[in-house]
């Protein structure tokens, strides 16, 4: 705290889709409460349109010539242009002499070290990924946004059937990738304090963090990646937690965000793959929505050898103490 007001020394807002940047937004647009930060980490439009194809012709003024949304039903680039407008003349990507944040192709990862300690490097997005998203940016194609935000009526997952779910059928499913736009422009993260590590995957794509893994391995001469914990890419969905890049990490602790409520993640296929795999996995749940608590099942936890984990009471902060 400074002056009794909220200080943060690091605000990352991975990217535009609403459940990610809608709190920010509402907490930087608090007068009264008077938030201040060190470095705000967030790749607007601007970052992105180096990225955008010269054939395309969007400038730089496509979208700040407009008026800014201030409606609170606006989503993805809208919300995105708002937050952009809050952090103008602030400190922005600071880190990165306020240029974008991203994986380049080549060369190593990039990897900021904070005050005390803590390593941070960069796995996603790529400069493929952010020119897909700034396509989608530019034409402000709302459609998508709201198209994603639906839930899919075809899951049926009900939570009075636990004694029908096959995991290794599941497990076994063919996996299908993410390509939505918004989340392969998510800034996924690696965390690294002393002996400690975390992969903070925000909704990244699978193969870009497939491929950032594969190249910290091979920098540091491994053939999997040590880790903590993972928070989980989008919520648990089955199409961001692959075996593509879960083969290439060792973790027993997977952390799941989300109430349930949107997408009913997280889904049953990807809780399969983490517990079918080894034993000894401890899953931890945000909320103590229907489907987490479907993996509360005794029988399934003895046979497949994990725990399930969720807050002390309702409101409560999901905590995982390290070391």
């Amino acid at each position: 705290m400074r002056e009794s007001r909220p200080h943060f020394d690091l605000i990352i807002v991975t990217h535009v889709d609403v459940d990610h940047i809608g709190g920010v937004l509402e907490l930087l647009r608090d007068r009264k409460l008077g938030v201040t930060y060190d470095d705000l980490w967030f790749n607007g439009f601007h970052h992105m349109q180096p990225f955008l194809p010269d054939a395309l012709g969007v400038s730089g003024e496509t979208l700040s010539m407009r008026a800014v949304p201030t409606s609170e039903d606006l989503l993805g680039p809208a919300q995105g242009e708002s937050l952009a407008a809050l952090a103008k003349g602030g400190r922005w990507n600071e880190a990165f002499r306020q240029g974008p944040i991203v994986a380049l192709d080549s060369g190593a990862l990039p990897r900021i070290e904070l005050p005390g300690g803590l390593v941070l490097t960069v796995l996603s997005p790529t400069p493929a990924t952010l020119q897909k998203m700034a396509l989608v940016w530019a034409r402000e194609v709302r459609a998508v946004e709201e198209a994603m935000s639906r839930p899919d009526a075809s899951r049926t997952d009900p939570v009075d059937r636990l004694g029908d779910l096959d995991v290794k059928a599941l497990a076994s499913e063919p996996e299908q990738r993410d390509d939505a736009p918004a989340n392969g422009s998510s800034i996924a993260l690696l965390a690294e304090r002393g002996p400690h590590a975390c992969l903070l995957a925000a909704d990244a794509w699978p193969h870009v963090l497939a491929a950032a893994l594969q190249r910290l391995l091979r920098e540091r001469g491994l053939r999997k990646l040590p880790l903590d914990a993972v928070k989980l890419p989008h919520h648990g969905s089955k199409r961001n937690v692959t075996r593509e890049w879960l083969d290439l990490v060792e973790c027993n602790n997977f952390l799941f965000s989300t109430d349930g409520s949107r997408f009913r993640h997280p889904d049953t296929q990807t809780v399969a793959r983490l517990i079918s795999a080894k034993r000894g996995v401890r899953l931890h749940f945000n909320t103590a929505s229907p489907p987490a608590l479907r993996w509360q099942s005794e029988s399934l936890q003895v046979r497949y050898g994990f725990t399930t984990v969720f807050p002390g009471s309702e409101g409560e902060p999901l905590v995982l103490t390290l070391g």
